[in-house]
């Protein structure tokens, strides 16, 4: 003992001071992993966790393996129930999951009342051959008596090591495992579980409670997802095996467990939270939980993973995971989102393609769904204006909510210009185009004519707290008023990938 490193003795030292403040009632560790003198004489497993008042007895501490009836309380889930009040192993909890759903009724496991008292055939989960090969409720029923079991290891002193896995933990568990298998390569993987030989201890972690993930760098990644190794214990591991590197995470807390395991996998370069922008209108931004680089050389070889873990937004549709993956970038989603649920309410964008200032009038009021007259003559002066009548050309005519407009372009003819002006004492709207006015000019006199509130700027199309990307454009986004649509109007050219995007969030395009 005296090779061990000071800080070997540090973690003693702390295991000690956990097992005087035993009899004062604050337990530092869980009871079922505490060190104790009789465990490390004996070998063996550490006992069995007391029952807890109000609970029912796991399935080592009954008798027989009947019929037995349990009352849902808030939070339960059938898995829950099963693995964690009784004690069956996942697999055990799988196969009985069915006859339970059939005695009781059930036809949704995720939605239980509150208050209602179910059956639990225990005695479906205890089967096996007749030699009781898969049947392991007797050595849990002997060490709950009290009787003695021998060791796995008489000539030494085995430290087991045992844990217990809810449903959820092991859903995302082997999501977790499937991303894995697709970062690390296969040569560098090490299914062995860990187990540490010493003149003085063995030592040994069950790899279906502690699992472990293969590192880059030839290590391996230890998960103890609830923190259930005693500081001794993780001294000893740290100690004998430094290629073992302990996460402490609990996989429900998916992107705190998989930082950590990519912390720890030693990977090239890890960041998180990035953020990727194509283009500048429109303008392409995708956002990734974590960019992973697997080797110095990734960039050049367009190996670069966006992992994405969050699973409340929708999904990346696959015209965008194809654009990405042609730029060099794999976009990996483990943990099923939304998926293409259904779009926001469907919104209409007009792509106006006119260059020339008549035609993008003329484009713009087709798409506000206004009709109008071209190369109209208006009434200046009537016949009750002292018996003069003067009527005035006007490039395009229309109406809305009762408004006349007039829509003239200014050809540098002062005498028209002056006519065309005198029609706004008539009480008409004009609208005056420039030879130069570009859409931008021509939507705000329109828009503005119009009373349609509404300004030139950028906008976000699709909103990043809805999706993994995001997509701003420049235009007008405009309400409906009278008779004229609203919507978003724009000049900008799409192109497909653009146009896929914003269909699969539920625009409608329009072109004119």
């Amino acid at each position: 003992m005296s090779s061990l490193a000071p800080r070997l003795w540090a973690g003693i030292a702390f295991a000690a001071v956990a097992l005087i403040g035993v009899s004062g009632g604050a337990h530092a560790l869980d009871r079922r992993f505490e060190l104790t003198p009789s465990l490390l004489s004996q070998g063996g497993e550490a006992p069995a966790a007391p029952r807890s008042e109000g609970r029912p007895a796991r399935k080592s501490e009954r008798a027989s393996t009947g019929v037995t009836a349990y009352t849902i309380r808030p939070g339960d889930h059938i898995f829950k129930i099963l693995m964690k009040e009784y004690g069956l192993s996942n697999r055990e909890a799988e196969a009985l999951i069915p006859e339970v759903r059939r005695i009781n009724g059930i036809t949704d496991i995720r939605r239980l009342r509150v208050g209602q008292t179910i059956r639990i055939p225990l005695g479906a989960a205890a089967g096996g051959d007749e030699r009781g090969s898969n049947r392991p409720v007797a050595r849990e029923a002997a060490v709950a008596s009290g009787a003695r079991v021998p060791a796995a290891k008489e000539t030494g002193h085995l430290l087991r090591m045992t844990s217990y896995a809810g449903a959820r933990e092991t859903h995302d568990l082997e999501a977790a495992r499937r991303l894995w298998d697709g970062l690390v390569a296969a040569e560098v993987r090490d299914a062995r579980p860990i187990r540490i030989e010493d003149r003085n201890f063995s030592l040994s972690l069950d790899p279906e409670n502690f699992p472990t993930f293969p590192a880059a760098d030839g290590g391996r990644i230890l998960v103890d997802a609830e923190g259930r190794i005693p500081p001794l214990v993780r001294a000893l591991i740290e100690e004998k095996d430094p290629s073992v590197k302990i996460v402490s995470e609990n996989p429900r807390n998916r992107r705190r467990f998989l930082s950590s395991l990519l912390e720890g996998a030693g990977f090239y370069s890890v960041e998180e939270n990035v953020s990727l922008e194509f283009g500048a209108d429109p303008k392409l931004t995708v956002t990734a939980d974590f960019k992973v680089e697997k080797s110095p050389d990734s960039l050049l070889r367009n190996d670069v993973i966006l992992l994405n873990v969050e699973e409340y937004r929708r999904g990346v549709p696959p015209a965008l995971t194809g654009f990405l993956k042609r730029e060099g970038f794999q976009m990996v989603e483990p943990f099923p989102g939304r998926g293409e649920s259904a779009p926001p309410a469907s919104q209409t964008l007009y792509q106006i393609t006119a260059s020339e200032p008549r035609d993008i009038a003329d484009s713009l009021l087709r798409a506000l769904n206004l009709r109008y007259d071209v190369d109209r003559s208006v009434e200046l002066f009537g016949s009750g204006d002292g018996g003069v009548t003067l009527f005035v050309r006007a490039d395009r005519y229309f109406e809305n909510g009762g408004d006349r407009f007039v829509v003239s372009h200014f050809d540098g003819n002062p005498v028209s210009y002056t006519l065309t002006r005198l029609l706004e004492t008539r009480g008409y709207r004009v609208i005056m185009l420039g030879d130069h006015d570009d859409f931008r000019m021509v939507a705000e006199k329109i828009f503005g004519r119009l009373r349609m509130p509404g300004s030139f700027a950028r906008y976000d199309l699709v909103p990043y707290r809805e999706a993994p990307y995001g997509i701003q454009m420049s235009g007008f986004r405009v309400p409906r008023s009278g008779s004229a649509a609203g919507g978003f109007f724009t000049n900008t050219a799409l192109n497909p990938l653009f146009r896929d995007l914003l269909d699969f969030n539920g625009y409608s395009i329009v072109s004119y």
